[in-house]
């Protein structure tokens, strides 16, 4: 019940809703959010409009472009969110105390408020890796849950992610597990496929530095890092970093003063029982593949209903408000719904 509580807390879908609030960070000289453009402002400071449905459903396949045309709006009913995930849902004692998802012009936003580091926590000390008192964010996932076809599972989708304005300390994520929730027990509050213990997952962020990793879950712990500096023992393992002129060019960077437009990249990530395979514009920018068996997929993943959470999530030790850029998705896409 307890459970059931706090998630419920931290889920938004409906009417419109007013998240606006006099606090400092709404005035009309404050700096607009990391990610963000000149007037922009906090999510919550204004009205949110009703949230318009384009999502596209077949068997076991999911497409959403967001072109509906909204302004300022919620995300529609067709996805549960969950707004300050990791506080709301596990208790984390995290410096983050606020996001808001929503929808504008085409494309869907989440902004990140954190409130800067702890006392006696400082960036880089163990306290701030192992127990994430900075690290924080939010959670989207379509209503339904998805299974692997044919022993693989496709997600397929466009965000921001080389904002230098980003730096280190911001990312989207995704993750895939059989948990339909949130847990209130972490096996890893750095990143948001740790706030599902008990349920085995997969997490692959996107920092700006364009140094792509995976992580595997079990559910307790991580059982394999997938990036370009480890292999998981993988039989091939490629690329996870702009390490070539071809792979230098597939994941765009921009500035701190162009638009968000400029980076948004289309990514698809190609997840298999003893394989993981990172798609950026088309080319192949990371695969591991031949996986031992201590590595990979848990079989939970491949035989039972798997959830898709699309995260936004932040390392912020300093006061900050910072905006993540999403575009069109797709889960299992087939040619009946690709764009």
């Amino acid at each position: 019940m307890l459970l059931a509580s706090a998630l419920a807390a931290c889920q938004s879908s409906g009417p419109p809703v007013r998240v606006g609030s006099a606090q400092a960070e709404c005035a009309s000289t404050t700096a607009p959010p990391l990610g963000a453009l000149p007037p922009n402002a906090p999510a919550w400071c204004s009205l949110l409009a009703a949230g318009a449905d384009t999502a596209m459903r077949t068997t076991n396949a999911w497409s959403d472009g967001f072109l509906s045309g909204a302004v300022h709006a919620q995300l529609s009913s067709s996805y549960v969110v969950y707004e300050n995930a990791r506080r709301v849902a596990s208790g984390a004692n995290t410096s983050l105390y606020r996001t808001q998802h929503f929808a504008h012009n085409g494309h869907w936003m989440v902004d990140i408020a954190g409130s800067g580091a702890p006392m006696g926590i400082y960036e880089g000390s163990a306290a701030d890796f192992f127990t994430g008192p900075n690290n924080g964010g939010g959670l989207m996932r379509p209503n339904e849950p998805f299974r692997f076809e044919d022993g693989r599972l496709v997600i397929e989708f466009e965000t921001s992610a080389g904002m230098t304005a980003y730096g280190d300390r911001v990312w989207p994520e995704i993750v895939v597990t059989t948990a339909a929730g949130p847990s209130v027990r972490e096996t890893n509050g750095w990143y948001a496929a740790g706030l599902f213990g008990g349920s085995a997952a997969i997490g692959c962020a996107f920092p700006s530095d364009r140094l792509s990793e995976c992580r595997v879950y079990d559910a307790d712990k991580i059982t394999a890092n997938l990036n370009a500096h480890a292999s998981g023992g993988a039989a091939m393992a490629f690329g996870g970093a702009p390490m070539t002129d071809a792979l230098q060019h597939a994941w765009r960077l921009c500035g701190p003063t162009d638009p968000d437009a400029a980076c948004r990249d289309h990514f698809k990530v190609v997840l298999e029982r003893d394989a993981v395979t990172i798609f950026v514009n088309g080319l192949r920018y990371m695969e591991h593949r031949g996986l031992p068996v201590a590595s990979q997929l848990p079989a939970d993943l491949l035989s039972s209903p798997v959830y898709v959470y699309f995260a936004s999530w932040a390392y912020l030790v300093q006061p900050t408000v910072a905006r993540v850029h999403w575009g069109s998705i797709a889960i299992n896409p087939t040619p009946a719904i690709m764009r």
